[in-house]
């Protein structure tokens, strides 16, 4: 394994790097075909709103579906391999759909396919990346591992969907998506530099099947005394944010009266916070504690929210949500990165892609009931009040963490209870 010491910067050390820059350029271009695709669909295509509405239920769908197989088959396989294998896939897929545009036989039905196809050979890619990364890295370098990448993922996040608009203006949605495809190509070439010996993986028990091996690693996740409470609150801040992020584009648009540009704008401030918490969360976790930083990263999140109820129209209304939302991107990566760090030096090692695919599963499964509740509830009850009950509810995470072994962790002491 090639290790840096402990005190160097990752960036010393060249098969991270090489891993970083594969997620760096996998992120940005799944930043860029989160707005390239759908316009593909509308603006090409001229789909419908039913039709786009099945487009995002497709790319929703491989998450639920296949989270949990994907675990386990990566918990018998090397990692890297299959992290090349589905960027390959996955660049593949979305060159077909410029092509396709160019030959003028491009249809709602191709586009549905490779929508299915990326998402799950991501499903699979991503399990293999996370798992990945403390084969590649120490434990005592995860945490700054996984704050780094964090830092890639919010850049994106900032800069994916006004690089995709300006690109789409220059080129067309169809053709943006071959800049996708490109990016997905050169995470495969770095993946593959990365020089360093991966261990095969654990033998498997005589008469094991894929379905036990799912069993298996669903009861070593939930009852761990670490690991499952995190797993839980991921699951309800995710169902929560999921649902209330359904609706305030409509709040902010309709009752507030938003231009799409503002809202645009605002949104990318907003992201800074979360690049902001990729570099602080380690300096975070070491002065009060993986434990304490994790609650209180939580218990941001309804704070965040109260902009949101409170705010009118107006440039004070911008200003005011752009700041809730920075103090909730902030909150949202310091718990992230911090709960990812503490899982991996919790699991054991034949582990890993189960307890990974399971707190996908968890976090991700539940996403369309909450987004169908949450338009219900707005229909119903008007969209202020479901954001009022959204905000009470995200009160719960930190409440349930506080409630565990969970509040005892000062320190990432690499020993945490298996």
């Amino acid at each position: 394994m090639n290790s840096a010491p402990a005190a160097d910067s990752l960036w010393r050390h060249i098969d991270f790097r090489r891993y970083w820059l594969g997620q760096a350029a996998n992120v940005c271009g799944s930043s860029l075909s989160s707005v390239a695709v759908p316009l593909v669909a509308v603006v090409t295509l001229h789909a419908t709103t039913w039709e786009a509405g099945v487009l995002a239920t497709v790319q929703k769908l491989p998450p639920l579906l296949f989270s949990l197989h994907a675990g386990a088959w990566c918990d018998r396989r090397r990692k890297r391999p299959l992290m090349v294998a589905t960027d390959i896939v996955s660049g593949l897929a979305m060159a077909t759909v410029p092509a396709a545009a160019a030959l003028g036989t491009l249809t709602l039905l191709h586009l549905y396919a490779v929508a299915f196809v990326v998402g799950s050979s991501q499903v699979i890619g991503s399990a293999a990346s996370l798992s990945y990364t403390p084969v590649l890295l120490r434990r005592d370098q995860l945490m700054q591992g996984n704050a780094k990448l964090a830092g890639a993922n919010t850049l994106a996040d900032i800069g994916g969907p006004a690089l995709a608009g300006i690109l789409i203006g220059f080129m067309g949605a169809a053709r943006a998506v071959a800049l996708d495809a490109l990016t997905f190509f050169l995470s495969a070439v770095w993946t593959l530099r990365i020089r360093a010996a991966e261990p095969d993986p654990a033998a498997r028990k005589p008469g094991s099947s894929l379905r036990s091996e799912i069993r298996e690693g669903l009861a070593y996740t939930w009852r761990h005394p670490v690991i499952g409470p995190l797993v839980t609150t991921n699951a309800i801040t995710s169902f929560v944010l999921a649902g209330t992020s359904a609706i305030w584009v409509v709040f902010l648009v309709h009752e507030l009266r938003w231009p799409p540009q503002v809202f645009a704008l605002v949104m990318s401030v907003g992201a800074t916070g979360g690049f902001i918490a990729s570099l602080m969360a380690r300096r975070l976790a070491k002065a009060f504690g993986p434990g304490p930083v994790m609650i209180g990263a939580l218990g941001l999140a309804p704070v965040s929210q109260l902009p949101l109820l409170l705010a009118g129209p107006g440039r004070a209304g911008y200003v005011v949500i752009g700041a809730g939302l920075f103090v909730q991107l902030f909150g949202a990566v310091t718990h992230g990165l911090t709960q990812r760090t503490v899982r991996q030096e919790a699991c054991i090692p034949e582990m890993q892609g189960r307890m990974q695919a399971t707190g996908q599963f968890t976090a991700f499964g539940l996403r369309p009931v909450a987004t169908l509740l949450a338009g219900a509830s707005g229909t119903v009850l008007g969209l202020r009040p479901t954001l009022a009950i959204g905000t009470v509810l995200l009160i719960l995470p930190a409440l349930r963490l506080a409630g565990t072994p969970v509040r005892s962790l000062r320190t990432l002491t690499h020993n945490a209870p298996a």
